[in-house]
């Protein structure tokens, strides 16, 4: 998976950059407004994604807060459309890159897992959920500790339940880009999803035989389980009630020579649901989901043995999970084996010894990268 900073350069060398129902239009022109930059000059960009997502999350949020509507002038449609899209963005280049073959690194983790073990992950990927299903009996009607509302499964079945969970829980912190929801849009000082229903209900995409349902019949073949093309299907809903003195307003985005969708465009259109790489992440627009899964995480960070951090470098600019480690090790009556797999481990060693208090005792680094060939049993085993 590309890092934040190189992001626009990996969007740029995959063939969804080319595809004209790949939506970047907003996103180009917010570049050339607010910074001055000709959009023929995208194909070079490469600034953070983190740094841009951001900011336009900033102008938005003052938006929101000033009560401004976003049709009130061009510039602020420009915001808005352009957080929307570069959560579209986002998601289609982890499509692509987690498209094909299953991560053999993720598979040889997810063998050496026992049932009680729970994954905390803040990526919204889903090489993991896709090593697990084909290594345990994990599924996604109970595989991620909420109950989705469906489950797409080449149609929209209801999540069945599961009495006796016989393998490790996902706790997706950030999202995932196959878990889904209706459009954003502004209520009041926040987004909200347009859904009937609550907030609350996700909906997961698994796999596809036939084309689906999508927006203006846009669907696109030769996806793996667990990825889609740039739109994932409709929601089997409609959207929430129009109150009286307002007028539901649909927008098509089109060119002379774009392509026709030839699927159906049936139900309500959706969207990644995750939470952006942003500076402020704001995990209110989905209800309580959130809430939900980081108060489990914290109680799973309470209870562990021994806690493997693979690859996350505690940035920083994540105050919500540094909160999260914080009052977790805090609560224990015992001191945790610490496990820490990174070619550049120190900083996230000392973030252990010396903010959250765990002895250097207890700390076991291995510095190197998670991959097909690092000895998981072995580690699981010691």
């Amino acid at each position: 998976m590309p890092i934040a900073r190189d992001f626009f350069d990996t969007f740029n060398q995959l063939n969804i950059s080319k595809n004209r129902w790949v939506l970047i239009g907003y996103i180009l022109n917010y570049l050339r407004d607010f910074h001055n930059i000709p959009c023929m000059d995208f194909i070079t960009y490469n600034e953070d994604i983190e740094v841009l997502h951001s900011e336009v999350e900033e102008k938005l949020n003052a938006l929101l807060k000033n009560n401004e509507s976003i049709f009130a002038n061009t510039d602020n449609m420009l915001i808005y459309n352009t957080y929307i899209q570069l959560i579209f963005v986002f998601a289609s280049v982890i499509n692509e890159i987690q498209n094909g073959p299953p991560s053999l690194s993720h598979l040889e983790l997810a063998r050496c897992l026992a049932s009680e073990d729970v994954i905390l992950t803040f990526n919204w990927d889903t090489l993991m959920d896709r090593a697990l299903s084909q290594t345990t009996n994990w599924d996604t009607d109970n595989g991620y500790l909420i109950k989705p509302a469906k489950v797409y499964k080449d149609k929209w079945i209801e999540a069945t339940d599961c009495n006796a969970i016989d393998y490790p829980i996902i706790i997706k912190l950030h999202g995932s880009t196959n878990w889904l929801t209706s459009y954003l849009r502004p209520d009041g000082d926040k987004l909200k999803s347009i859904q009937e229903t609550s907030t609350d209900n996700f909906y997961i995409y698994e796999s596809t035989v036939m084309p689906y349902s999508t927006y203006e019949g846009r669907f696109m073949n030769g996806y793996s389980e667990y990825s889609y093309g740039y739109y994932p299907p409709n929601l089997p809903l409609v959207g929430e009630v129009i109150s009286k003195g307002h007028v539901l307003l649909k927008t098509t985005i089109t060119t002379k020579d774009m392509p026709q969708g030839t699927a159906s465009s049936k139900g309500l259109v959706s969207m990644p649901l995750i939470i952006p790489p942003v500076k402020h992440k704001n995990y209110s627009h989905f209800g309580n989901l959130f809430s939900q899964l980081w108060n489990k995480a914290e109680e799973s960070l309470v209870a562990a043995d021994r806690i493997i951090i693979i690859g996350y470098s505690f940035p920083a600019t994540d105050t919500q999970t540094d909160k999260l480690f914080r009052k977790a090790l805090c609560q224990r009556t015992n001191m945790p084996d610490i496990v820490i797999i990174d070619p550049l481990p120190e900083n996230i060693s000392d973030r252990f010894t010396h903010d959250y208090g765990i002895n250097e005792s207890n700390v076991t680094i291995h510095k190197t990268h998670f991959n097909q060939d690092f000895d998981v049993e072995a580690l699981l085993k010691s």
